[in-house]
């Protein structure tokens, strides 16, 4: 039999269905779609300096993972640290059992603070946005989720759960929730449901050909999502994926940059 050589579109289950009649509604704005690509971009960053540091600390952590609650990663005007610990009873301190700090966000190197060493600031705000959104959000599946606190420039925060990776060959997409929440992290102030279920997308095509983008739908937005660009980003190896948003059609290239197609085909 001879083998196809030719590069195929390879075409990803929809993540949630619309109706075919659905109205279209208006694409985003090139500024909008600028914003999306810088959430994504960040969200890919902190997942991957979490990820790193955590390596890091579990080193040298022992099996005593008392006082090790929570872990929030920040970027620094030196590069990253990944701090491990739990608020302080009366809620005015973040406690760092741990701390791994890399100037590459990917080689880290970690250390232990006995005793614990009080922090203020964004590790309170974002561990207490942490405790607030846990009680609120609702997994769709009985499986690991990754967290993530994004600092905003007005003093909010963004906390992300997203579905984690736990097979090097199979990156999650789907049933994860945003949650922006106030200053000192005790109230949310708006939340949003990014997608409804989870597709685990196996990076590989068939035989004989090469993948050479994805495609899915999203429901919730006429927009593509923060971690539609975080799953382009953390891809490999790198494909760009197509994105149907309520009648419209993007494209995310393999920087996370986001293009407005066109309509989208019913």
């Amino acid at each position: 039999m001879k083998t196809r050589t030719a590069a195929i579109l390879t075409l990803l289950l929809a993540l949630a269905l619309s109706s075919s009649g659905s109205a279209q509604t208006a694409p985003a704005n090139p500024a909008q779609l600028a914003a999306i690509t810088e959430r994504g971009r960040r969200l890919e960053a902190y997942d991957q300096a979490a990820w790193h540091g955590t390596d890091a600390a579990r080193a040298i952590a022992g099996p005593d993972r008392a006082g090790l609650k929570y872990f929030i990663a920040r970027r620094t005007p030196t590069g990253w640290d990944v701090d491990f610990g739990d608020l302080r009873a009366d809620g005015t301190a973040f406690l760092t059992v741990l701390e791994a700090t890399s100037a590459d966000g990917l080689h880290f190197t970690a250390q232990r603070f006995t005793p614990a060493r009080a922090d203020t600031g964004f590790l309170v705000t974002a561990a207490n946005a942490i405790a607030v959104t846990e009680g609120s959000f609702r997994p769709i599946a009985q499986r690991r989720y990754n967290t993530a606190v994004l600092p905003n420039d007005d003093g909010t925060a963004y906390v992300y759960f997203y579905p984690a990776q736990t097979v090097s060959e199979i990156f999650p997409l789907g049933g994860d929730e945003r949650y922006k929440v106030s200053a000192d992290g005790k109230t949310i102030l708006e939340d949003h449901r990014m997608h409804q279920i989870i597709l685990d997308v196996a990076q590989s095509a068939p035989v004989g050909t090469t993948a050479v983008a994805g495609w899915h739908t999203d429901i919730f937005s006429n927009v593509p999502e923060d971690t539609d660009v975080f799953h382009v980003l953390a891809r490999t190896p790198p494909t760009p994926d197509y994105v149907g948003a309520q009648g419209q059609m993007y494209k995310i290239a393999i920087d996370g940059t986001i293009t407005y197609q066109g309509a989208a085909k019913q």
